[in-house]
């Protein structure tokens, strides 16, 4: 049936309402749109703009992956750093433009793509498209929340508040399912989210702020990125305007579907930071790995510390069996690791500030609270939506530093995210609900799909990128 593209409904006809055995559209959503339509003009920026690549494979395609990268079977904190760089290398030829020579990368041409019913943004009270939502039009990056300096301990905090900027992109191989899945780009199948072996996923992550305010920053590359500055997004009593701001990537986050290296949840999630002392020759050689996890420790999980025998201890975590944390990475990705000391990147939220438990324990001030990790946050996606990211009796998850009901670390309820499931099995165990292979952005796009068609029981809240 050809590419995805031709799968799908024509160009003209996206803009329409269209009937699809639902109501008709509720509101006039693009899901192809690459952007959320906002331009800055010529004298604010002259140059191109990055298109999104949403024309999925329409046949499974063999990215090479040796599953096991190389090791000799699951994972063990022997094998882990070799693991890390071997995925880096695997992404290398296609991926390091983006960091080496940002003004030229073309998803396209590099074999990346997006996902659909994600770019458009969405309208704000007055009518018009919020600057801060969908995907923005220089380097189509997403923009997540507001974190507070504070989240980086002296001698590393920054100078002010911290917000992300990323993109994400598949590979060809996770691509291929993504075509199957919303084939029919108004009927999309959630039920066949399982990802071939060997399917990447990469989120690239940028923070803007000048190396002179953070010199974790130094020798990063530059983004430029349109959009809202954070000090008008605290501060503006009008509408928001999007603005061109330069941005540094400094994390990137990647997950691998490879069942042998991880053979309980199928994945392996790998973290790498900017090291401003490398001698690397190109923002991209300045990578070095953060750690790599492939299970949730769950024999810990009840552990009101996760397994960390001494928690005021800021160091890594020797009890953990399934989290490896390279003890030579820059000293400031220890400040933001999760729950335990497992796996989280500096730009992950995975340390909350304002909590409150059932307990009455309150996490306030210097007082923060290691709340989740990668797999524990991407464990919850399913559709519907009935699970929060982080250990919680709801589904809010208000911005960090807003105050924020969590569960009481190892009881019973918070160990319920920090087990080992296949990507089938929905962490919820609600009747109904299925399972979306650890992929959070695809239940992000499901949404977007449901409140483009009035179904506001399946709407979830923003997609705040991290």
């Amino acid at each position: 049936m050809g590419h995805f593209l031709q799968k799908s409904v024509s160009a003209a006809v996206l803009f329409v309402f269209v009937a699809i055995g639902h109501s008709a559209l509720a509101q006039s959503i693009d899901p192809m749109a690459s952007n959320n339509g906002l331009y800055p003009l010529a004298d604010e920026y002259s140059g191109r703009f990055v298109v999104a690549n949403l024309d999925y494979p329409a046949a499974p395609v063999d990215n090479g992956w040796v599953a096991g990268g190389g090791t000799g079977g699951p994972l063990t904190k022997d094998t882990a750093e070799a693991y890390a760089w071997a995925v880096l290398k695997q992404i290398t030829p296609s991926f390091r433009t983006i960091m080496d020579d940002p003004a030229n990368w073309d998803p396209s041409a590099a074999g990346w793509y997006d996902l659909v019913w994600s770019g458009q943004g969405e309208a704000g009270a007055d009518g018009v498209t919020d600057p801060t939502s969908g995907r923005e039009a220089l380097m189509n990056s997403y923009t997540g929340q507001i974190m507070p300096a504070d989240t980086f301990l002296p001698p590393y905090a920054p100078a002010s508040e911290l917000q992300n900027h990323a993109v994400i992109y598949y590979d060809q191989t996770a691509a291929a399912m993504l075509g199957r899945v919303f084939g029919n780009i108004y009927d999309p199948r959630p039920e066949l989210v399982w990802f071939p072996e060997g399917a990447i996923v990469v989120k690239a992550e940028a923070v803007p702020m000048p190396d002179s305010e953070w010199p974790v920053l130094r020798n990063t590359a530059t983004w430029k990125v349109f959009r809202p500055s954070i000090t008008q997004q605290k501060y503006a009593t009008g509408p928001l305007k999007a603005e061109v701001i330069e941005a540094h990537p400094f994390q990137m986050s990647i997950k691998i579907k490879d069942s042998v290296a991880a053979p309980e949840t199928g994945w392996v999630f790998l973290g790498f930071v900017h090291d401003a002392s490398s001698t690397g020759r190109t923002p991209w050689e300045r990578f070095v790995p953060l750690g790599v996890m492939w299970g949730n420790d769950p024999a810990l999980a009840n552990d009101p510390a996760g397994g960390d025998v001494d928690p005021s201890d800021v160091s890594i975590n020797s009890a953990l069996q399934e989290t490896w944390v390279n003890p030579d990475a820059p000293g400031f990705v220890i400040n933001t690791l999760g729950w335990g000391m497992r796996l989280a990147g500096p730009m992950d939220v995975a340390t909350r500030h304002n909590v409150l438990t059932p307990s009455g324990k309150r996490y306030t001030g210097g007082n923060h609270l290691r709340a989740s990790s990668c797999l524990s946050c991407h464990g919850a996606a399913e559709f519907p939506f009935t699970a929060n990211l982080y250990p919680a009796p709801n589904q809010h998850f208000p911005h960090d530093g807003d105050p924020f009901l969590l569960y009481d670390p190892g009881s019973t309820d918070w160990a319920r995210w920090f087990q080992n499931r296949p990507g089938n099995i929905p962490m919820s165990g609600n009747i109904g609900g299925v399972a979306l292979d650890y992929d959070m952005a695809i239940m992000f796009a499901l949404s977007a799909f449901n409140r483009a068609i009035g179904n506001d029981t399946f709407v979830e809240e923003d997609f705040d990128v991290h």
